[in-house]
C-alpha cells in the first residue's frame, strides 16, 4: 500500500514522463535526406506523441522533405541545431484542409499548410533548426493565393509556443494564428523577402497573444492583426522585435471585421520600408479600434513613418453575411517614436460622417528626405472605399503630419524636419475639433510657408510652438471656417506674424457619385445640411433600378441621423431585409452589401426606411457600386 503522498508524488511524476516522453522522426522512419518525403514519418511521430497523452516530436540534423503535417494536443516539434525541415515543391504533396472555424481567409487565401492545427490545445514549435517553405524558387505565381502553402496555420487553438525557431521563405503567410487564445512567440527569425503575400506573423482573431525578441523580414507584412470574422483581436503585446519590410511593418487591417482592442507595441526597431508604412493602424469593414499604445519606436528608410484610418469598405467576410455599421476609433496613444528618412507624411484620418476621438502623440521626431509639390487643401480626396493603405494618398499638402476628421487631437513635443526645397507646412489640420499642441516645432523652408495650416478646425489650444528657418508667419488658417483658435507663448522670429488668414480655396468634393450608371439622387426635396433630402421618417423612400453589374454589389447610402440617438436604416428587396446602423449626425455613406446577386440583368424594386420611429434620418443619394468579395489582400 501506497499513502496519499506517494500516490501524488507517482501522478506527478507519470505526467511529467509522458510530457517529456520523446519520439524522433527518424524512428518512424524519415529520411532527412531532402529527397525522399518524410510527411507520413513526421505524421506517425505526431501521432504517436499525442496517443501516448503528449510528448516531444524531437527532428535531429538532416533535410526532412514533408507535405502537411497535422499538429495535435499535448505535442511538441522540437528542431535540433541542423536540422532543416523543407517545404515540398509540388502542392499536390500537401493535404487540402477546408477548417470548420468561419473565416474571410478558409479557402480563398489558402488550403495547403506545411503544419495545422485546429481545436489543439498546448502545442509548441521550438528549437534552432530551420523550417524553410522552399517559396524562393517554387511557388512564384501570385494567383490563385491558395495554391501557395502556408507555412504554419494554427486555427482556434489555445496554450502555443513558437520559440527559437527560423522559419525562411515560406510560399504564402508565414505563421497565421487564427482565433487562437494564450500564445507566445518569442526569439525567432522570419525571412521571406519575395513578394506576393508572404506575411511574417498575421495574429488574427486572437487573445491573449505575445511576441517579443524576433527578426522579421517579409516581402508583405512583417506583424499584421487581422480580423478576418467578427471575432474582436485583442490583448496583444508586440515588444523588442527588429522589422524590415517591402510592405508594411506593425499593422492592424486590412480584414477588420472583428476590430481590435488593448494593443502595445513597444521598443522595436523598423527599418527598410520603401513604398508603405511602419506602423498602419487602420479598420475599414466595420469593427472598432479602441485603447492601442506604440511607444519606443526607431524607424530609418521608411515611405510613411504612421498612418491612422477609418475607412468604409464595409467588406464581409462570408457569403450570406453583411456588414452592418461603421466602427468607431478612439484612445491611441503614440509616444517616443523617432523616425530617420522618411519619404512621405504620416497621417491620422477618419470619416466626414465619423471622426477619430482621442489620438495623442508625444515625443515624434521624424527627418523627411523627399519634397512634394502638394494638391490643394480642397482637393485631399477622402477615399472612403479604397484600398485602406497610406500609399492611396498622393502628394498631401504638408510634409510631416495631415490630421483629417478628427475629435480630441493632441500633439506634445513634436519636431518636423523637411527635405531640400520643400514648400509645404509641416502640419496641416483639416476637419480637426478640440485639438492641442503643446511644443511643436518644425522647419520650413520658403517665406510663404507656415509651420502649420488650420481649415475647419475648432477650439484648439496652441503652445510653444514654433518655425525652424524664417516665414512671414507661423500659422495659417482659412477665413470663416476657423473658430475659438487659443495661441499662448508661440515663439516668433523677427518680423513673423503668429497668425495669418487666407482666403479658403474652395470646398471639397465630399461626396463624389461612384463610376456607376446605377444610382438615384433625391431630387424636388428640401435641403438639408447643403444637399437635397428625404425624411425617412415621413415616408420610405421607393425606388426601381435596373441591376446590370455582376457579383457583390454595395448598395451606398449617402444618409444622417438628425437625433443622438443612433438609428438604423432598413432596405427591402425581393423579399430580403438587411439594415444598417446610422450612428452620424453628418452626411456619411452607409454601405450595404447586398446578400443576392443578379447573374443577369434584372429591373429590382428597392424600399428604404427607418427602423426606429424615434431616430430622425435623412438621405440624399443612392448608389450602386460593384465590389470583389474574392479579393485577397
Amino acid at each position: 500500500m501506497i499513502n496519499k503522498l506517494q500516490a501524488v508524488i507517482l501522478i506527478l511524476f507519470l505526467n511529467f514522463t509522458v510530457a517529456h516522453a520523446q519520439f524522433d522522426v527518424r524512428s518512424y522512419g524519415a529520411k532527412g535526406d531532402g529527397i525522399n518525403l518524410d510527411t507520413r514519418s513526421f505524421q506517425a511521430a505526431v501521432d504517436k506523441a499525442f496517443n501516448n497523452g503528449g510528448g516531444t516530436v524531437e527532428v535531429s540534423p538532416g533535410t526532412y522533405l514533408t507535405g502537411t503535417v497535422v499538429l495535435k494536443d499535448n505535442v511538441s516539434v522540437h528542431l535540433q541545431p541542423g536540422s532543416v525541415i523543407l517545404g515540398s515543391a509540388d502542392y499536390t504533396d500537401y493535404t487540402e484542409i477546408i477548417h470548420k472555424y468561419d473565416s474571410r481567409t478558409n479557402g480563398l487565401y489558402a488550403k495547403y499548410f506545411m503544419f495545422f492545427a485546429e481545436g489543439a490545445s498546448n502545442i509548441s514549435i521550438t528549437g534552432e533548426g530551420i523550417i524553410n517553405g522552399n517559396g524562393l524558387k517554387n511557388f512564384q505565381k501570385s494567383d490563385p493565393q491558395n495554391l501557395r502553402p502556408f507555412m504554419i496555420r494554427l486555427v482556434n487553438c489555445r496554450d502555443i509556443t513558437i520559440r527559437d525557431v527560423k522559419l525562411l521563405e515560406s510560399a504564402n503567410w508565414t505563421l497565421h494564428l487564427l482565433g487562437c487564445r494564450n500564445v507566445n512567440i518569442e526569439g525567432i527569425e522570419i525571412n521571406a523577402g519575395t513578394r506576393s503575400n508572404r506575411d511574417g506573423i498575421d495574429i488574427d482573431a486572437c487573445d491573449r497573444v505575445t511576441v517579443s525578441n524576433c527578426r522579421i523580414t517579409t516581402g508583405d507584412d512583417a506583424i499584421v492583426m487581422k480580423t478576418t470574422n467578427d471575432t474582436i483581436c485583442q490583448n496583444i503585446a508586440i515588444t523588442n522585435c527588429i522589422i524590415s519590410t517591402q510592405a508594411s511593418g506593425i499593422k492592424t487591417g486590412t480584414e477588420s471585421n472583428g476590430g481590435f482592442r488593448n494593443i502595445t507595441v513597444s521598443n522595436c526597431v523598423i527599418r527598410d520600408i520603401p513604398v508603405h508604412t511602419g506602423i498602419e493602424l487602420i479598420t475599414v469593414d466595420g469593427g472598432s479600434m479602441q485603447n492601442i499604445l506604440l511607444e519606443n519606436i526607431t524607424m530609418e528608410n521608411v515611405a510613411t513613418p504612421f498612418f491612422i484610418r477609418l475607412g468604409n469598405r464595409a467588406r464581409p467576410y462570408k457569403a450570406g453575411q453583411y456588414v452592418t455599421g461603421v466602427g468607431d476609433v478612439s484612445d491611441i496613444m503614440l509616444n517616443n517614436i523617432t523616425v530617420i528618412n522618411s519619404k512621405l507624411p504620416s497621417g491620422i484620418m477618419g470619416l466626414h460622417s465619423k471622426k477619430l476621438r482621442n489620438i495623442t502623440v508625444n515625443n515624434f521626431t521624424v527627418r523627411s528626405s523627399v519634397a512634394q509639390k502638394p494638391v490643394n487643401y480642397n482637393e485631399v480626396p477622402f477615399e472612403e472605399f479604397s484600398y485602406p493603405a497610406a500609399s492611396v494618398f498622393k502628394n498631401l499638402p504638408a510634409y510631416g503630419l495631415y490630421c483629417r476628421n478628427v475629435d480630441e487631437l493632441q500633439l506634445n513635443n513634436i519636431y518636423f524636419y523637411s527635405a531640400e526645397n520643400e514648400t509645404r507646412p509641416a502640419l496641416v489640420l483639416d476637419r480637426v475639433n478640440n485639438p492641442g499642441m503643446f511644443s511643436v516645432k518644425g522647419e520650413v523652408r520658403d517665406p510663404e510657408t507656415p509651420l502649420a495650416y488650420f481649415r475647419y478646425v475648432a477650439n484648439a489650444e496652441i503652445n510653444f510652438c514654433r518655425s525652424i528657418g524664417n516665414s512671414n508667419s507661423l500659422f495659417k488658417k482659412e477665413e470663416n471656417n476657423v473658430e475659438n483658435l487659443a495661441l499662448l507663448r508661440n515663439t516668433l522670429n523677427t518680423g513673423q506674424k503668429e497668425i495669418e488668414v487666407v482666403p479658403s480655396p474652395g470646398k471639397d468634393s465630399l461626396f463624389e457619385d461612384f463610376p456607376t450608371d446605377l444610382k438615384y439622387i433625391i431630387s424636388g426635396s428640401k435641403a438639408f445640411k447643403g444637399l437635397p433630402a428625404r425624411d425617412l421618417q415621413e415616408e420610405p423612400l421607393k425606388f426601381s433600378m435596373e441591376i446590370n453589374k455582376r457579383g457583390s454589389l454595395q448598395l451606398c447610402m449617402l444618409i444622417l441621423d438628425n437625433t443622438p440617438k443612433p438609428g438604423r436604416v432598413r432596405v427591402k428587396y425581393e423579399g430580403i431585409t438587411q439594415e444598417f446602423e446610422i450612428s452620424w449626425n453628418e452626411w456619411g455613406w452607409a454601405p450595404l452589401t447586398l446578400l443576392k446577386e443578379y447573374p443577369v440583368d434584372r429591373k429590382v424594386d428597392f424600399e428604404v426606411s427607418s427602423a426606429d420611429p424615434q431616430t430622425d434620418l435623412k438621405i440624399s443619394r443612392i448608389c450602386f457600386r460593384y465590389q470583389d468579395v474574392r479579393k485577397t489582400d
